[in-house]
Formats: C-alpha cells, sequence, structure tokens
C-alpha cells in the first residue's frame, strides 16, 4: 500500500486526516459543551477518541473481509436493522426522539446501520434482479417496499435527515443500477406528499418556516441557524485561530455534533472550511473511480453507493450549517461527535479499502 498510485493508500490518507481534524476540532467544540453539562472538558474528546480506536480496529476487520462475502449476509443485516429500528421505541426518548437502543456502557443509533444495509441490500437486489429491473412488479416495486418499510421506522423516531439521506441513495442506485425512470418518477410521486407532510408537523413546520427568515424568531427555533450563520460569517477568510471560536461559548448549541461545520469555518475561516469539503470531494473522486474500475455490478454498485452515501451527507451537513438548507440534524462524516456514526463510517471505509484492493488485483 506504498505506491501513490495506489487507491487504497489515498482512501486512508484522507479519511485519516478527516478524522485526525475532526478530533482536534471536536477537542475545541465539545470542551464547553462537556462543561455545560458538567462534565470535565475533555469528555467528549475522549469518547470519541475511544469511537475512533474501536473503529479502526472494525475498519481493519472489514478490509480483510471480501466483497462477495457481504451478499452472504443481506437477510441478516436487512432483519437485524428492522429490529433494532424497531427496538428504539421501547427505550426512553432523548432530546424527543427514539433513535438509540441504550446498553450498558454504550448505545448504538440504528439509524447507522441502516446507511450501510439500505446499500448492501440495493447492490445485491439490483445485481441479482437485472433482468426484471424494468417489471414494476416483479422488480422495481419489491425493493421499494422492503426499504420504504426501513424509511418508514426511521421517519417515525423521527430523523427526517436521515430518511431523507437515505432516500437520495436509493434514487440514485436505482437510477445507476439500470431500474425505470418511469417507475422512479412514479415512487417521488407517491413519497414526496408524505415528506411534506412530515416536514409540515410539529417542530418541523416551524423549522422550515424559520428557514426562509431565522430572524422572526431569533430566541426561539431560528436562534440555532442564526447562531451558525454568526459562526461562519465572522470567520472571514482565514478565520480566528484554532480554539478561538466564540459561538462555542454555549451560544451555538449542538456545536460538536450537527454544527461542527460552523465551529471549523469560524476558527479556519472560508478557506479552512473549503479545504474540508475539498478533502471530501477528493475522497469521492477517488471511490468513483474504484466503482468504475470492477466489473462486477454488485460491488460497482456497493462502492458506489458507500461514496454517495457519504458525500451527500457532507453536503447536507454543509447545507443546514451555512443556511442553504433547513435545520436538521446530521452529522459531518469522520468529523461529527457520535460512537455510531464514526464506528460506522470506519466500517464502511474498510469496505471500500477492500473494494480498491479487488479492484487494483483485477487489473
Amino acid at each position: 500500500m506504498h505506491d501513490l498510485q495506489d487507491n487504497r493508500l489515498k482512501i486512508l490518507i484522507i479519511t485519516s486526516v478527516l478524522v485526525i481534524l475532526g478530533l482536534i476540532f471536536l477537542l475545541s467544540a465539545g470542551s464547553m459543551q462537556a462543561m455545560s453539562l458538567g462534565r470535565q472538558e475533555l469528555y467528549f474528546f475522549q469518547k470519541q477518541l475511544i469511537s475512533v480506536l474501536v473503529g479502526a480496529f472494525i475498519m481493519y476487520s472489514a478490509y480483510k473481509v471480501p466483497l462477495d462475502t457481504w451478499r452472504r449476509f443481506v437477510p441478516i443485516f436487512y432483519f437485524g436493522t428492522l429490529i433494532l429500528l424497531v427496538a428504539v421505541f421501547f427505550y426512553r426518548p432523548i432530546n424527543g426522539a427514539h433513535r438509540w437502543v441504550i446498553l450498558p456502557g454504550f448505545s448504538l443509533q440504528p439509524s447507522e446501520l441502516a446507511k450501510f444495509t439500505v446499500i448492501l441490500y440495493l447492490a445485491h437486489y439490483l445485481e441479482k434482479k437485472e433482468d426484471k429491473l424494468k417489471d414494476f412488479s416483479k422488480g422495481f416495486l419489491p425493493a421499494s417496499i422492503m426499504l420504504g418499510m426501513m424509511g418508514a421506522l426511521i421517519l417515525m423516531e423521527p430523523d427526517f435527515g436521515t430518511t431523507f439521506l437515505l432516500i437520495t441513495v436509493l434514487l440514485a442506485m436505482f437510477v445507476i443500477g439500470g431500474a425505470s425512470v418511469l417507475h422512479i418518477g412514479g415512487m417521488l410521486g407517491f413519497i414526496s406528499p408524505i415528506l411534506i407532510a412530515g416536514m409540515m408537523m410539529g417542530y418541523r413546520k416551524a423549522r422550515l418556516l424559520n428557514f426562509l427568515d431565522p430572524w422572526q424568531d431569533s430566541h426561539g427555533v431560528g436562534y440555532q441557524l442564526i447562531q451558525s450563520l454568526i459562526a461562519v460569517g465572522s470567520g472571514g477568510l482565514w478565520g480566528k485561530g484554532l480554539g478561538n471560536s466564540t459561538q462555542k461559548l454555549y451560544f451555538l448549541p449542538e456545536a460538536h455534533t450537527d454544527f461542527i461545520y460552523a465551529i471549523i469555518a469560524e476558527e479556519t475561516g472560508l478557506w479552512g472550511a473549503f479545504g474540508i469539503m475539498i478533502l471530501f470531494i477528493l475522497l469521492f473522486y477517488v471511490v468513483i473511480k474504484v466503482a468504475k474500475a470492477h466489473d462486477d455490478k454488485f460491488k460497482r454498485l456497493l462502492t458506489f453507493g458507500l461514496a454517495y452515501c457519504m458525500i451527500i451527507q457532507a453536503i447536507l451537513h454543509v447545507g443546514v450549517v451555512s443556511g442553504a438548507l433547513p435545520t436538521k440534524g446530521i452529522g459531518l462524516p469522520y468529523m461529527s461527535y457520535g460512537g455510531s456514526s464514526m464506528i460506522f463510517a470506519m466500517f464502511m471505509t474498510g469496505i471500500l479499502l477492500r473494494s480498491a484492493e479487488e479492484a487494483q488485483v483485477k487489473k
């Protein structure tokens, strides 16, 4: 893996840089958040570091597994994810949402597993049913129903951000996989009213309306977005310097998770924030090259799906932080605080490394 032309090395370097930078910014943003909860200032940093170490082991383990092996576990991943998504409703809500399975010593967010499950299931299904994809009842509909159940459970948690992310991944994989454009359009027509209705219920309606003009409720629903915009704008071109964010001083809620990009922009400025996005774009570019190198449709779709999920999540996070999208809870891959998100991101990175190796060996 020492050849600079080796895509495995490129993927490993880029993701390692993102993880290390994430730890640095988490150390800055998370310290004040921890103290506000009565914890010592390194609380979030230490927990994230543990997640990184666990994730590194899982990444290496996933890297050692041949891609075709995952196909044998599609039913286990699918039904296991469904069970976990149902199980969250038997635990107490946190911040009004049922998103975690809480176990002794740690908690698990099944929606993070669902990202991989949807991609794995579709890669397998689209290859297996390749000759029936243009048939609505035998090809397109069964997969839509199976994954629709998963999406409905995530939406009920409620987790609109992850639901929207999974829908975009699903649609992209259907298009790349060869499904009928008419069928995809019909599905969009079916789910759009459901999504719109979900957006116009409760706090999500208030968030949507305040997204258009956050200053109309600057001390309520619009507060978080305004503070994020202040952080991004006050960073200027070069930023205030590492550790010098003022918005992390109890002004910006969830600065270490859903709004960490705002702290990055405030401390490193436009150029630093732009540099982070360049890293994500480079990672996406490298992985897409790997996907194209595979002749096997399953491997190609699995690799594409993982890359697409990563870049879309990063775009959604930046869009929310910059006010281009309505506020929703969605972290920045490799960088936002969260044990489940970090571990599953590194798990999927291990699969991408394996994909790069198999594509290279094929040559």
